[in-house]
């Protein structure tokens, strides 16, 4: 495995177009701004101008975002190269790959002040999950990307 790290610097358009659903190699997101969160499925059309950042997710890449001004700072992490504008940041060759599930808030938790919707996944029992893949040199964590979303009991 040989995953790198890709940066660029997009418009709001030019990021639009990444996240034309639907996305097939990444279905699941995470959405954020200072007053909410959202899940979309790979089906939900996406604006990046309403979402200060977030992070479009799948087995093979992930692409995460942050509005900086008018421009938006990207990072992919993905073994297949993304094309223009981005450029080589970083590669790992030689790294030991841990996948890990790691638990969400559950859909009515009360601290977060609304029922949250998990639309890319199906229908499950107990908490919500995220699958993590950590790239580690020998006893140093170099990076870690989203790799799917699942409810926890599903296999």
């Amino acid at each position: 495995m040989s995953e790198k790290i890709w940066l660029a610097e997009l418009t709001a358009e030019q990021l639009t177009r990444w996240l034309i659903p639907p996305r097939a190699e990444m279905p699941f997101a995470i959405l954020e701004r200072i007053d909410r969160i959202d899940f979309p499925a790979g089906g939900e059309t996406i604006d990046p101008v309403v979402w200060a950042q977030g992070r479009v997710f799948g087995a093979t890449r992930e692409l995460r975002w942050e509005r900086r001004g008018a421009v938006f700072q990207i990072r992919v992490i993905s073994e297949q190269e993304p094309g223009e504008p981005f450029v080589v940041q970083g590669e790992f060759s030689k790294v030991q790959v841990r996948d890990s599930w790691c638990y969400m808030w559950g859909v009515a938790e009360g601290r977060i002040g609304r029922r949250l919707e998990y639309r890319a996944m199906p229908p499950g029992q107990g908490r919500p999950c995220l699958l993590r893949r950590e790239l580690w040199q020998g006893a140093k964590l170099v990076a870690t990307r989203l790799t799917g979303m699942k409810m926890e009991d599903e296999k």
